[in-house]
């Protein structure tokens, strides 16, 4: 057995990525991953570098994943030199055309990892992108299982046929703080399946052929189990719209089961899906559809969310609870400790978000905020053990507590002080993870509390034309690494021809939030009451009424 001591490290680092930037995650389907033999996981990638640390740290049985790279993160010396002895495998991309180089080279490697013992990690999408749908599946991950079970036929190798798990990685908002994972290991596709068709080829075949028709079948299951896996929607649009609907009828992302959360956001996409050359829609969904987008516009527009707004101004009468405030009062005194750590994560966060991240690609940001903000925590750490020396340094002789402290974190000699560091980091670390989650989302709500209540006592604007912050904000632009394909198995050439007319869109001139604030809260009446009428009337309807019946069977409020 080998150290692997660089993997164990960079998965220690990915633990504390993880837990310090998401609050929490949900893994699915753990018992369709075997213990032992050989395994390619084949995943979505939606997320960047989180992604690689949110299967690392979720596989069972912790086994050791060799991942597939891109060749151009080789190309510096240092990291280069870590993601060889970590064991990753470099994989050359090519977008929008086929090409052979590179590819024996790295079936060859994938072969040998999975020989002996490790898992293949691929990202069958072969780009991690930002777009509302998975828009194409590659071929490698079937290409090399195909590849590893000829070796393995030529070579007579015994033990168990090599099985491919489909991972769906989900996120409830993958750029957030304390936002949540959820992580679906699917049902395992073993090559068994394809033995027969691999290797009985019949006198007269072309091989290649047989190969290329095995590869799009094995394709086609991982696309298949991938898409019920995850959230896919036909366009922004729509995926906005379903996510501001959830919002509303859950109160707040956070009240919706990691559980049923895949189910919920998919079923709200699928009563909120329609194509302009399919049958027209019934009213009611046009309308509802129209007014969440419009409602999520003014959201974005003046960076607050639905359950940040309601819990500054709730839209519903209720009678008043002591109960949370009196909680607060009570542990802010115990929560100062991890407010000195928040506010320079805070701005580290940020810091590495506006040198490093590009705008445009969304997957990215939580990769600069969580390291941005490890850093910030760090460095929060080493100020206030430094403080605390100088308090020790400082105590009241005869005092028996400080004595017994002073002796315990400033003892003389350098291992002392390294294990009383340690020590100190660590309970902080663990005492910032028990209080950062709400300190968080107080602060925002303080300072939304802060943009409504200057919003409110604006004089309306007499220049301000609101109905162009009432569009949908331009999305990112594609991934260079996408395939444009327009034929019937792909992606619809509709969806090609909107994205491209999506991005000839610019955004409106920027405006100070608070002067949106009096639209914003017309408009959540206006959404929430739309949205209720509509599910309401949908109840009614056979053809939609399953769906309605299954949002209120895992919590939807409607009324």
């Amino acid at each position: 057995m080998t150290l692997k001591l660089v993997y164990r490290i960079l998965r220690q680092l990915s633990d504390w990525t993880v837990d310090g930037f998401y609050s929490e995650v949900y893994v699915e389907g753990a018992e369709n991953v075997p213990k032992d033999g050989p395994l390619i996981i084949a995943a979505t990638h939606h997320n960047e570098i989180i992604d690689v640390a949110a299967l690392a740290v979720t596989i069972p049985y912790r086994r050791h994943v060799c991942f597939w790279a891109k060749s151009t993160l080789f190309s510096n010396p240092v990291f280069g030199s870590i993601l060889a002895s970590s064991g990753a495998i470099p994989v050359t991309r090519n977008p929008n055309r086929d090409d052979g180089t590179s590819k024996a080279i790295l079936f060859q490697s994938t072969t040998a990892a999975i020989a002996k013992g490790e898992v293949a990690g691929v990202f069958s999408e072969g780009a991690s992108y930002s777009e509302p749908t998975i828009v194409q599946i590659m071929s490698g991950t079937a290409w090399a299982a195909v590849e590893y079970t000829r070796w393995r036929e030529e070579h007579a190798k015994d033990g168990p046929e090599l099985v491919i798990v489909p991972v769906g990685l989900v996120y409830t908002e993958k750029d957030t703080f304390k936002s949540r994972m959820r992580v679906h290991y699917g049902p395992p596709i073993s090559m068994v399946d394809y033995t027969q068709e691999l290797f009985g080829i019949p006198p007269g075949a072309d091989p290649n052929g047989v190969g290329y028709a095995v590869v799009h079948k094995i394709s086609s299951r991982i696309e298949k189990e991938l898409f019920e896996m995850t959230i896919n929607a036909n366009d922004w649009e729509t995926l906005f719209a379903a996510q501001t609907a959830r919002a509303i009828l859950w109160g707040d992302d956070k009240n919706v089961d990691l559980k049923n959360w895949r189910v919920v956001s998919q079923t709200l996409v699928d009563l909120l899906s329609y194509l302009p050359t399919a049958e027209p829609p019934p009213e009611p969904i046009r309308l509802a559809k129209a007014s969440l987008v419009k409602y999520f516009s003014l959201l974005h527009y003046t960076g607050l969310s639905h359950a940040t707004l309601e819990s500054v101004i709730p839209s519903t009468s209720h009678i008043p609870s002591l109960l949370p405030s009196l909680k607060t009062v009570l542990l802010f005194p115990v929560a100062i400790p991890a407010m000195f750590l928040h506010i320079p994560a805070c701005i580290t966060a940020e810091l590495t978000f506006k040198l490093f991240a590009q705008v445009d690609e969304w997957e990215g940001f939580a990769q600069y905020r969580s390291v941005g903000g490890g850093i910030g925590v760090g460095i929060g750490v080493a100020v206030m053990y430094r403080w605390a020396s100088h308090f020790l340094d400082d105590r009241e002789p005869g005092v028996p507590a400080f004595e017994w402290m002073g002796r315990a974190v400033m003892h003389r000699g350098n291992v002392g002080k390294v294990i009383a560091f340690l020590a100190f980091g660590w309970t902080m670390i663990k005492w910032y993870g028990l209080f950062s989650g709400g300190i968080h989302r107080r602060a925002k709500t303080l300072l939304a509390t802060i943009r409504v209540v200057l919003g409110i006592l604006l004089p309306p604007s007499s220049t301000l034309n609101a109905d162009m912050y009432k569009k949908l904000p331009p999305p990112p632009p594609s991934n260079a690494f996408i395939r444009r394909r327009r034929n019937a198995d792909g992606i619809s050439a509709e969806f090609w021809d909107k994205k491209e007319k999506e991005a000839e869109q610019s955004a409106p001139p920027p405006v100070a939030p608070r002067k949106l604030i009096r639209q914003l809260l017309e408009q959540r009446k206006e959404t929430m009451g739309q949205l209720s009428r509509t599910l309401i009337e949908l109840e009614g309807m056979e053809k939609y009424s399953k769906r309605v019946d299954r949002l209120r069977a895992m919590g939807a409020r409607i009324n």
